[in-house]
């Protein structure tokens, strides 16, 4: 490789990083705008003005200091991971931050022109972990969005099954007959049974997690009750194993134990890992699950609504599958998978179970 050459990939990969970089920045202040608490807001603040200079070392090894002018369009992930933020809460997207954090640290460790930002990076990640749990004391419980979180994964989720049934379905009544009008009835049909399950499948599922929660917190509370020194020793016992010395955890358990609302709270977070504040809402869960597959059941009946035959059929397919890849990509912002993959993986399931469907539909000898 020319000398040449090597300039430009380096200036290649340094630009990469001083992007990355800014982005992060831009993504942390649109997180500062949604965190509910004031200490919340700041350290993301702190975490956005970090990352930007971050960028600035990239832009003075570059010596283009106009790299950081001018008004800022992210990249399409860190505007959808923004999205997530603003409908699920701010830690529906902490986990994929800190997986992005961790990735950082070991490409930095890798770049000879990083200096010490691997180890700011490492700093960032710990903040974030800490802001997850609550542990850095930012407000009374950190970010209290758990139960919006689990709404979103499932609406999201929601939304693949309904394009994927529904279209399957049509598609199997099409083969059968296609210029029937069976065909929108089935998916009229497929649509609402479909929705209405969803929606009491996940009210139900949610309902009995939240109840098993309460049963062990309620259980929990009377054991500090009625035998609060095991419980005492139990917390002991904890921080003792997460490295804090004998006389610290002491004191520490003997500060908690002195208000019995608090001692239950960390009791249920430290020894249960719950979170008593967010156990999941299971009327939330039930309507973004109908909701969605709704919206993705519908695609694929509309054009069955306007006319019939194959070229309905045909229109139906190239909808779902368009929402399908959609969907898949959208929902790699909380996988980390990359979005075509994610993406693609779905196209194929779906086209997968369509043709599946139609052939079945094809070969049953049936007067509809």
């Amino acid at each position: 490789m020319t000398t040449g050459q090597d300039e430009r990939t380096r200036e290649r990969r340094l630009r990469e990083m001083l992007n990355d970089e800014l982005d992060a920045a831009w993504l942390y202040d649109r997180l500062a705008d949604f965190a509910r608490r004031p200490h919340e807001t700041d350290t993301l603040r702190e975490l956005a003005a970090s990352e930007r200079r971050h960028a600035k070392h990239w832009a003075d090894r570059l010596n283009d200091p106009s790299l950081l002018e001018g008004p800022r369009r992210p990249s399409w992930r860190t505007r959808g991971l923004a999205l997530v933020a603003r409908v699920a809460g701010v830690n529906a997207v902490l986990p994929r931050l800190r997986a992005a954090e961790l990735e950082d640290i070991q490409r930095y460790r890798r770049e000879p022109e990083a200096a010490g930002l691997a180890e700011e990076e490492l700093e960032h990640r710990e903040t974030l972990t800490a802001l997850a749990s609550g542990a850095d004391g930012g407000g009374e419980h950190g970010f209290s969005s758990t139960g919006a979180a689990s709404t979103f994964r499932a609406a999201l989720f929601g939304l693949n099954d309904g394009i994927v049934s529904n279209l399957s379905l049509i598609a199997g009544v099409a083969g059968a007959a296609i210029e029937s009008n069976a065909v929108l009835i089935a998916g009229l049909a497929g649509w609402l049974a479909g929705a209405f399950s969803m929606g009491a499948g996940e009210y139900i599922s949610v309902r009995s997690q939240r109840e098993l929660f309460e049963h062990q917190i309620s259980r929990e509370a009377m054991e500090l009750e009625l035998a609060p020194e095991e419980e005492r020793d139990e917390l002991l016992t904890i921080y003792r194993r997460k490295g804090v010395s004998a006389e610290v955890a002491s004191q520490l358990v003997d500060e908690l134990m002195a208000d019995p609302a608090v001692a239950l709270d960390t009791l249920a977070r430290e020894e249960l890992g719950l979170d008593p504040d967010n156990l999941g809402s299971p009327w939330g869960a039930a309507i973004g699950s109908f909701i969605a597959f709704s919206l993705g059941a519908i695609v694929p009946v509309i054009p069955f609504m306007v006319g019939g035959g194959y070229w309905a059929l045909a229109v139906a397919i190239v909808a779902g599958v368009a929402m399908l890849g959609l969907a898949g990509m959208f929902s790699s912002l909380l996988t980390g998978r990359h979005p075509l993959f994610a993406g693609g993986r779905m196209v194929l399931i779906g086209l997968g179970a369509t043709a599946v469907t139609f052939a079945i539909g094809s070969v049953i000898p049936v007067d509809l």
